[in-house]
């Protein structure tokens, strides 16, 4: 019997690390037929947010998401033009939607019973586009989305940033 339960709390437990391991989910969509070699150099997009959007009202995660993408791009190669016309244009958004996580935990094969947890949380999501501004077509978007929390928000921040770029280099096929 107690090997059971030990047995329960550590299946618990390896759960809810799993879940945080994989906090941030990214997915991207891309124009196969763009050429991406040819972006060496980026600005930001003008943008004007309107009374709904999150960023309008929020100046503080405005400019940690703007620092962060410009940091991470400079990093991968890329250069920021501020003068003449750059190779591709950075736009982001934010979104955010309440969301319900349920989960059934079985404690022990033989004991029958069992934990139903229901978990409500906001999740934001961060969508950055690519876009040629020669055409000002979207040639890549990538989302990252994770539950919002208050505690740590350069540090989530930057790390959704840090895999966007990343999956932005990998599709691209840029090193």
């Amino acid at each position: 019997m107690w090997i059971a339960r030990v047995t329960g709390v550590l299946g618990f437990v390896l759960c809810v690390f799993i879940g945080l391991a994989d906090a941030q989910s990214v997915q991207t969509d891309f124009d196969r037929s763009f050429d991406f070699s040819k972006l060496k150099t980026f600005n930001f997009a003008m943008q004007r947010r309107g009374a709904g959007d999150p960023l309008a009202k929020d100046s503080l995660n405005d400019g940690r998401i703007k620092t962060a993408l410009g940091a991470h791009l400079m990093v991968s190669g890329f250069s920021m033009e501020s003068v003449g016309k750059p190779d591709f244009a950075v736009a982001y958004y934010v979104t955010a939607r309440d969301k319900v996580d349920v989960q059934e935990y079985r404690f022990g094969p033989f004991l029958g019973r069992r934990d139903i947890r229901v978990d409500q949380y906001t999740e934001g999501t961060l969508i950055v586009d690519i876009i040629d501004p020669a055409t000002r077509k979207l040639v890549w978007r990538g989302y990252a989305s994770s539950a919002i929390e208050l505690k740590n928000v350069d540090e989530k921040i930057n790390k959704a940033v840090e895999k966007l770029v990343k999956q932005f280099l990998k599709d691209t096929k840029r090193k």
